[in-house]
């Protein structure tokens, strides 16, 4: 993995090299192994690296390319590479690398703007065309890289992989979009296609962009669609197993060690089995539990001795409010799941051993593994649901995820006006699908990438560690998407093809028991002292900067409706105000 910045425009003598070195300085945690910039007339590019393929000085970016006069600066893995460049020898590209960036830059020649839909893999990537002066961008399908712009004062258009590098330019400042916090108090995350900043926008994932004439040009290259295919669900297990051993394998392909997240869950207990058959040695595998809390490190380790791994755990303790800020502190834009903490947490613990590790990001999503899958498709609910809320399905979904309720977010805000129900995209928003398939489109196309990959994302990243997903295979997702839901869950069986084929191999106890989360334990950190403390200084201070916009006396009450009247109803609401306070606190100094 990487961090990767450019700057385009016709006066950009401003960006001197000690203020792209300011830049790439905050992507320094995305790559400790190497730094590098290029310099054109009206083109920088800079790129901070993590070394994962060819560890040699021929993987150095920006990468240029002499013959065609193109540069690339690149954040990502691309799985298929060595594929691509056989096919790309054979049509007279010439390579002097091993590394999958010099792929894209020949893949970039060979088929221009059709270049991404080549790439199978996690990527950002930004390629300069000094001949057209014309700046090429890319992200992935799902979103696993990220890729945010903005204009300065004099119209250059800047790049970056985190908007701290974009503010650290000195040039660019940011105007908080309240209708974006509304969202994100809506979601506890900021909704994929969005950011929280009016100025800084993000290229959203599947998409190309060109950037030339000062104009900018966004297409999508790729789109998930619903293909009924005939197919018996014996067919469709094999074929799932199938589909995910090869993405397993895929992603076992690198220069450095290896290893596995391994919760003791049924999406990466079977990742592990599957990364096992590709290992030559006993795959390291990490997990972290709560003390005193529902706590799955005896599953985690059954898994490991029944996968045969170099297993490791880590017990998180009740005191690490200092921990949890230091991860809040790495988000460019207010998150508050509850899992972020324990992944930062296991990301850190898995640095010391291995660059790369495989987690079971995706599965739920793609499998239909959440409980409203299943209540939706409970005919009596259905009926009892539409009754009492007078709404469809979907918007029963949607009413039912929300943190703070539109009515509650109206009580909220001091300009109702801010109030935002404009959080789908227009995807989803469009589609003619079925309602449950437009609850399992919004999860893959705004939850997953908005919520699970922006947290796998920054957690790994502040730690130097790349998460690898191989249920975010996207031949495995486009097979699975395809498929009816009852292959995927049943009335009575989440996940079910992922189950029956675990079920070959680990006893049904393990594989049926019921379904844990991998969130803190909030509501029992928010009883203790400490969390209590913090809270209290950090809402019940008058001078909170969440109160130059939020109503004061109602956040109050939900605080002394939680310690003092003892009741849990606030208590997520409570976790979402506070780690907005904290971002607040930690980027106000950036903002305009």
């Amino acid at each position: 993995m990487c961090g990767i910045v450019g700057i385009i425009g016709k006066d950009i003598s401003v960006y001197n090299k000690s203020t792209l070195n300011s830049m790439l300085g905050t992507l320094s945690q995305r790559g400790p192994d190497d730094q590098g910039t290029l310099y054109f007339p009206t083109c920088t590019l800079g790129q901070t690296r993590l070394s994962i393929i060819d560890l040699s000085s021929g993987g150095h970016q920006p990468m240029h390319d002499n013959k065609n006069d193109i540069s690339i600066t690149f954040n990502g893995e691309i799985y298929n590479y060595k594929e691509l460049r056989e096919n790309l020898k054979k049509k007279g590209h010439l390579f002097s690398t091993q590394s999958d960036t010099e792929v894209i830059l020949k893949a970039y020649v060979e088929y221009g703007s059709d270049c991404p839909k080549h790439l199978e893999g996690m990527f950002a990537f930004a390629i300069w065309d000094n001949g057209k002066e014309e700046l090429f961008m890319a992200r992935d399908r799902f979103g696993k890289k990220p890729l945010y712009y903005a204009f300065d004062d004099k119209k250059n258009f800047l790049i970056a992989s985190e908007i701290k590098a974009l503010f650290a330019s000195k040039q660019i400042r940011g105007e908080i979009d309240y209708k974006t916090i509304d969202n994100y108090l809506t979601l506890m995350y900021v909704p994929p296609h969005k950011t929280v900043y009016k100025n800084i926008k993000v290229i959203p994932s599947a998409c190309f962009a060109i950037f030339k004439n000062d104009n900018l040009k966004i297409e999508r290259y790729w789109s998930l669609k619903k293909k009924n295919t005939p197919i018996t669900y014996e067919e469709a297990k094999e074929k799932t197993r199938q589909l995910l051993t090869k993405s397993v394998k895929k992603r076992m392909v690198a220069d450095v060690e290896i290893g596995s997240f391994l919760s003791g869950g049924v999406d990466s207990t079977l990742i592990t089995s599957i990364a096992k058959s590709f290992s030559k040695k006993p795959i390291k595998t990490f997990s972290v539990g709560y003390q005193g809390y529902i706590n799955e490190l005896p599953f985690a380790k059954e898994a490991a001795q029944a996968i045969e791994t170099d297993h490791n755990e880590l017990q998180a303790k009740d005191d690490m409010v200092n921990e949890l800020k230091t991860a809040i502190e790495y988000f460019d834009e207010p998150h508050a799941d509850s899992s972020n903490f324990p992944q930062y947490l296991l990301s850190k613990f898995a640095s010391s051993s291995v660059k790369v590790v495989l987690s079971g990001d995706g599965a739920d999503e793609l499998f239909l593994g959440y409980g409203w899958y299943m209540r939706h498709k409970n005919l009596s609910y259905r009926a009892h649901f539409k009754e009492k809320v007078f709404m469809s399905p979907f918007a029963g979904y949607l009413n039912a995820v929300q943190i703070f309720t539109q009515k509650e977010r109206t009580r909220l805000w001091k300009k109702s006006n801010y109030v935002n129900k404009d959080f789908i995209n227009d995807e989803v928003k469009n589609s003619k699908l079925s309602s449950v398939e437009k609850i399992n489109l919004f999860d893959l196309t705004t939850s997953l990438p908005g919520q699970l990959l922006t947290k796998a994302d920054r957690m790994g990243m502040a730690n130097s560690i790349e998460i690898r997903s191989p249920f975010l295979d996207h031949s495995l997702v486009e097979f699975i998407y395809s498929l009816p839901d009852n292959y995927k869950t049943d009335n009575t069986i989440f996940k079910r093809i992922l189950k029956d084929i675990l079920g070959e191999t680990m006893s049904h106890e393990f594989v049926h028991r019921r379904k844990q989360g991998f969130g803190a334990p909030v509501k029992k950190w928010l009883r203790k002292d400490t969390f209590k403390n913090e809270v209290y200084l950090r809402l019940y201070n008058t001078t909170a900067d969440i109160y130059t916009f939020l109503d004061e006396k109602y956040i109050k009450t939900m605080i002394d409706d939680f310690y003092i009247k003892n009741s849990d109803r606030y208590n997520y609401k409570i976790w979402v105000l506070y780690c907005l306070e904290l971002w607040f606190n930690s980027h106000k100094e950036y903002l305009t």
